[in-house]
């Protein structure tokens, strides 16, 4: 019954003329049949047919609110908020007799993935669960707008296939996974809808302005962000995940208009190798249910190319690590209300009626298969435990002594992932590192997110292809510069196990010694410094730094305080000394730091308090170009970073502003990788004037070409080793053949000069840096303008074409030139990788606050 019911579609759509207005009536996108008269179909509630107009997420919001209370088959859940304070909600649908036992039925399911008990439990009368995600980028807009029609069938067909599907069905269905980005996109389409539908794709309603609507509040790729969750959107969405653990996920998407339909699964010789055989096998097995809809649509579609599922942090890919099936759909792309492709001028019903399709055939395999995919989540977890019980690796373990802001961190991302974390008993020395109690824990292997675990611990080498359609490596520890460690041998495992950790510690901040009339001291070792730091500053206390290590008494013991610890002199403020202590407790409580009270000038050893070797700070003033041309990824990164955790103002201004703008307002200048090319001669020679008079300049990846080209400063670039003979290469290998030589995103092992203000902070000269490209450059003459060298073997995990290893070799990985009073600090790469690399931007802030302080 339910192949008739999505057949009998299917041949509607087919013989279906559109109309002059890109809308359809229902009976274009539904299946015929009887619908609950009482309730309002999409075109009834909102007063236009469905792709006459792009859905706001405030009017896509109302609709569900509307089907939650007209039926009994629906209960809405607000499972968080994204940061423009938008519902992030679940449509919870299946029979009424289901949603009595709700809560039992979703206990029971999660038993499955518990091997302890799973053994015992009879699938036969058990839901399956399946979630269905729309429009993770906010401009790809079909998804959002196939939600309502999906949820109107859901609650409102009278079909007996129906009651039967939902009898054994619960549906998440999250009609806006980026409402953020779906509001900015729907005004844009909207505000540039003619009245004759104008399908020239050169029109501006295809082309939103910067940043585009792809991304959330901060520009964040939101379908990259399921594993270093982030963003409030992807952390809310991985906690009702696990809430479920949904059998089945889908993941709606868009991609060039010119395009057919993509459907998983995807290139074969491309899938992660943790991802058990079965989970392909299901994924396959449920493409053919895709297939079949869309044959009989006349739909053109493919699978098994150009997408991949190494990369975990996807929609589509993170439920193939957690044992659900993922599957990514790509419908080419409107991008307004109608458009010229090569298939001929497409209106926006289309894509929403192949989205539309695909979930109803979602849900029928889903059906169908109810019990394969049952069990294949039971045996998901099962054999995660026989395969982690033959594993060499019996446990990780790691922690920073220096710092428990990075800690907390690294602890936060595990306990959303649900892996189990265990205290240490004692210390102990591993690998050069030495772990103690409250500093380090434990994560054992053999537990259900052993897949999980290899997946975010694992150094990788080896693959199977030399393609990726993301990032070839994510190792979690060498992106916090965690030192960590594997453990090999079970008895060293139990003996070292304490007890089970059930939340991320919290250290509270407070100040030793008490009230000081002379200085209070705390060390730039944790990442939440700077926020202590920029705090202060804020409030017009003056701070100096640390150029050389001391100790001081404390308390009666002595306390260590290395390059870049921070001092606040009581003495010559322009804030009272009982405020400058209760400034100085309401930082270090917010921060979670200790802040040292220190009486007297002298030290134990190294410098005393008032040697000139305490360098006089300003407070950071940062302005941000961004706009057209510039990276908005790598804007927004930057932009989140200062923002949500430091709680410092930047400034952002499209670039041509700087042709006109008075810069002495500013004293830093962030330049993330961008073109450039509006900046005109004034406004090189207003920056230049700028950076003669003291200011500082901090560029990301490819800005520094532009510096370079427009003489700021002297970068030389490695050259690209000659390839190859290529004529012996056939037609059909180029894409192959190009694509290897492509570095998609790889770690390198780092030399960092922790005695250069750069360094401050860091205890390890190695450090891991993320790199995406092939562009190295050579370190400059003057030894003091290279903080960060890559040495040989320096690959820790990733991908790289052979021949280009030697490029990376004695590469610069941050370059210093100075130019008049003012530093202009090139980062080669982009330190602040989507979020979560907080190794590598804590550098970023350190030329940030220490930019001033450092001469060649």
């Amino acid at each position: 019954m339910r192949i008739l019911s999505i057949t009998l579609l299917a041949m509607a759509m087919l013989f279906t003329i559109p109309n002059c207005h890109a809308g359809q009536a229902l009976s274009y996108y539904l299946p015929e049949g009887d619908y609950d008269p009482t309730i309002q179909t999409p075109e009834a509630f909102f007063g236009f047919q469905a792709g006459a107009w792009h859905l706001d997420h405030g009017q896509l919001l109302s609709y569900i609110q509307y089907l939650s209370k007209a039926s009994d088959r629906a209960v809405l859940i607000e499972y968080g908020r994204s940061h423009e304070q938008r519902p992030l909600i679940h449509l919870v649908i299946t029979l009424p007799a289901n949603h009595q036992n709700l809560e039992s039925i979703r206990q029971q399911h999660l038993s499955l993935s518990d091997p302890n008990v799973s053994k015992e439990l009879d699938i036969e009368g058990m839901p399956v669960i399946v979630r269905l995600g729309y429009g993770v980028h906010g401009n790809e807009a079909s998804a959002h707008n196939a939600a309502p029609l999906v949820a109107y069938y859901l609650v409102a067909s009278q079909s007996l296939e129906v009651r039967e599907m939902l009898e054994d069905m619960v549906v998440l269905l999250d009609p806006s996974l980026n409402p953020d980005g779906q509001d900015r996109f729907a005004s844009w389409v909207n505000r540039h809808r003619s009245k004759v539908l104008n399908p020239d794709p050169a029109g501006r309603e295809f082309s939103d302005i910067w940043p585009g609507s792809r991304s959330n509040h901060y520009w964040f790729d939101l379908n990259r962000d399921w594993l270093p969750v982030q963003q409030p959107e992807s952390r809310g969405r991985v906690r009702e995940f696990h809430r479920w653990k949904p059998n089945v996920n889908t993941d709606h998407h868009e991609f060039g208009g010119n395009s057919t339909f993509y459907f998983q699964p995807g290139v074969p010789s491309r899938g992660n190798p943790l991802t058990p055989k079965r989970t392909d096998e299901l994924t396959m097995e449920i493409a053919h249910y895709h297939a079949r809809a869309f044959d009989q649509a006349g739909q053109l579609y493919y699978t098994k190319e150009d997408f991949d599922d190494y990369y975990y942090g996807k929609g589509s890919s993170y439920p193939d690590v957690n044992g659900s099936i993922g599957i990514l759909f790509e419908q080419a792309s409107t991008r307004g209300h109608r458009v010229e492709t090569v298939h001929g001028i497409i209106d926006f019903s289309l894509p929403i009626r192949n989205q539309v399709l695909v979930s109803l055939s979602s849900m029928e395999a889903a059906a169908d298969l109810r019990l394969e995919l049952l069990e294949h989540q039971r045996e998901f977890y099962r054999s995660a435990l026989q395969e982690a019980n033959q594993f060499p690796v019996k446990a990780y373990v790691f922690g920073d002594p220096y710092d428990q802001g990075r800690n907390q961190f690294f602890l936060d991302i595990l306990f959303r992932h649900q892996v189990e974390l265990y205290e240490i008993k004692e210390g102990f020395s591993l690998g050069g590192h030495h772990y103690e109690p409250g500093n380090a824990w434990l994560v054992p292997l053999e537990q259900p997110q052993y897949r999980m675990i290899r997946s975010l611990f694992e150094s990788v080498l080896e693959y199977g292809d030399s393609l990726f359609y993301d990032v070839s490596t994510w190792t979690l520890p060498l992106a916090f510069n965690m030192p960590y460690g594997e453990i090999s041998r079970s008895a060293q495992l139990a003996g070292l196990k304490g007890e089970a950790l059930k939340a991320v510690p919290v250290q509270d901040g407070l100040v030793k010694g008490g009230k000081s009339d002379y200085a209070y001291l705390f060390s730039w070792d944790d990442y939440r410094a700077p926020k202590a730091l920029y705090l202060l500053q804020q409030q017009g206390i003056r701070a100096k730094v640390a150029t050389r290590p001391f100790t001081i008494e404390a308390e009666g013991a002595p306390v260590e305080f290395s390059y870049g610890s921070i001092m606040i002199p009581v003495q010559n403020q322009d804030v009272e000394a009982g405020k400058i202590f209760e400034l100085i407790g309401q930082a270090a409580k917010a921060s979670g730091l200790t802040v040292y009270a220190a009486g007297k000038g002298l030290t134990l050893e190294g410098i005393n308090l008032g040697s000139s070797a305490f360098n006089s700070l300003p407070k950071p003033s940062v302005l941000m170009l961004v706009g057209q041309g510039v990276n908005s990824r790598e804007a927004g990164e930057v932009w989140h970073l200062l923002d949500q955790r430091l709680e410092m103002p930047v400034t952002m201004v499209e670039t041509d502003r700087i042709n006109s703008l008075d810069l002495s307002r500013y004293n830093t200048l962030v330049m993330v990788s961008g073109s450039y090319g509006s900046i005109n001669v004034s406004g090189r020679e207003s920056l230049d004037r700028w950076l003669r008079a003291g200011g500082i300049l901090v560029a990301l990846g490819n800005a520094s070409n532009w510096l370079g080209n427009n003489g700021f400063v002297k970068i030389e670039f490695k050259k690209t080793p000659v390839a190859e003979d290529t004529l012996m290469v056939p037609y059909a290998s180029r894409s192959q053949y190009l694509g290897a030589r492509r570095n998609p995103g790889s770690i390198f092992r780092g030399r960092l000069d922790i005695t250069h203000p750069i360094g401050y902070g860091f205890h390890r000269e190695e450090v891991p840096v993320f790199i995406a490209g092939n562009t190295f450059a050579k370190p400059d003459s003057s030894a003091f303008a290279n903080p960060l060298i890559f040495e040989e073997d320096n690959l820790m995990s990733g991908y790289i074409f052979e021949p280009y290893r030697p490029m990376i070799e004695n590469a610069a990985g941050i370059l210093v030139n100075s130019r008049g009073r003012g530093n202009i600090i090139s980062f080669m790469d982009n330190p602040n990788s989507r979020g979560f690399w907080f190794g590598t931007n804590r550098l970023f802030m350190n030329a940030l606050f220490f930019g001033p302080i450092i001469r060649r």
